[in-house]
């Protein structure tokens, strides 16, 4: 008895192309599905941002933290988009914020025109001069001042930086500068050329906030952005003259 009847029948009962097309079907299928889990774009989240808590003012910019994050998302504060989304990797992105006011906002994360992950009251904008809660005695230096900048720095001088102040305590010798700056999880000192340093140590005011993991920190507002009172970070104040100065932080004392 033949296997295929003169109408390409297999066993008189079934079409030989149909059950070709059959047989492709049920392998194609699963191999198709395969291949989209594979190569499918896998979705975007938020999972947190850094710092979560800012002082009002121009020229702010937080790290959106999440998963699968790609180029040409954009991130907004409730209905207010950020300025800028700088992908850094698919972990992490720098955001510019929008000039929004103090309160609470949402961060969402979009990707075109469709939202696709939602943080609920992740950001905290802090009024502008808030009452300073803290103060500290620091050790640094000025950095490139001039002579007769150098000269002009004393013993007794209040500096101010937003709603907060800086006490010179006591000043040192001038030395030739430097800057201290982070490599990698090292700290370098950088010389820099004609121009000079003045250590000094400061009496601090700074206000107490929580940062995104949990841990209190000391900052101090300025011109452009906030800054933390801890080694290695530029505090910039306005002395009584009303030029601005740069001091670095080498050590707090309490």
């Amino acid at each position: 008895m033949a296997i295929v009847d003169e109408r390409g029948r297999i066993g008189g009962k079934v079409n030989l192309i149909d059950a070709v097309v059959a047989f492709l079907i049920l392998v194609l299928i699963p191999v198709a599905f395969g291949a989209y889990l594979l190569f499918r774009t896998p979705p975007a989240r938020l999972t947190g941002i850094n710092p979560a808590k800012l002082l009002q003012g121009p020229n702010l910019r937080i790290e959106a933290q999440g998963e699968n994050l790609r180029p040409f998302m954009r991130v907004s504060f409730n209905d207010q988009q950020g300025k800028s989304y700088q992908i850094q990797s698919t972990r992490g992105a720098m955001v510019d914020l929008p000039d929004i006011p103090a309160g609470t906002y949402d961060v969402v994360l979009y990707d075109h025109m469709q939202e696709v992950s939602r943080l609920p009251k992740a950001l905290t904008i802090l009024p502008l001069a808030p009452v300073p809660t803290v103060e500290v005695e620091v050790v640094g230096s000025f950095k490139g001042l001039s002579s007769e900048r150098v000269k002009g720095l004393k013993a007794g001088d209040k500096l101010v930086s937003g709603g907060s102040a800086a006490f010179v305590l006591s000043v040192g010798t001038p030395v030739p500068s430097s800057v201290t700056m982070r490599s990698g999880k090292d700290m370098m000192r950088v010389p820099i050329k004609d121009q000079t340093d003045l250590p000094a140590t400061l009496r601090v005011q700074c206000f107490v906030i929580t940062s995104a993991d949990g841990v209190l920190k000391c900052v101090v507002p300025g011109p452009v952005q906030q800054s933390d009172v801890a080694p290695g970070s530029a505090l910039s104040l306005a002395a009584p003259d009303g030029a601005w100065a740069s001091f670095q932080i080498d050590q707090v004392k309490n």
